[in-house]
């Protein structure tokens, strides 16, 4: 999801993982810089990683999620080309 500063960006992807807690069962992740929403488990497993915090980078904690073996992630903004050219 794209946009500029302000334009709910945020807003908008803590609704899609407050939607998917409520009506789904499910392992959702994110990883963010800094955590914005804090997830209250509902129906879903939600971890929330904050770079700097539990994690050193977003590219190594993107690398890390994999082995947690979650149905959604939920990544923050990509500042940098390791965390973009991940695959």
């Amino acid at each position: 999801m794209t946009g500029p500063t302000g334009s709910g960006k945020s807003t908008t992807l803590a609704a899609i993982i407050d939607y998917i807690n409520a009506n789904r069962q499910a392992h959702i992740l994110t990883l963010e810089d800094p955590i914005e929403f804090v997830h209250q488990s509902r129906n879903c497993l939600i971890n929330q990683r904050e770079v700097g915090r539990h994690t050193q980078s977003f590219s190594a904690a993107l690398r890390s999620a994999l082995r947690e073996d979650p149905d959604v992630i939920l990544g923050g903004e990509m500042r940098d080309v390791d965390t973009m050219g991940l695959h």
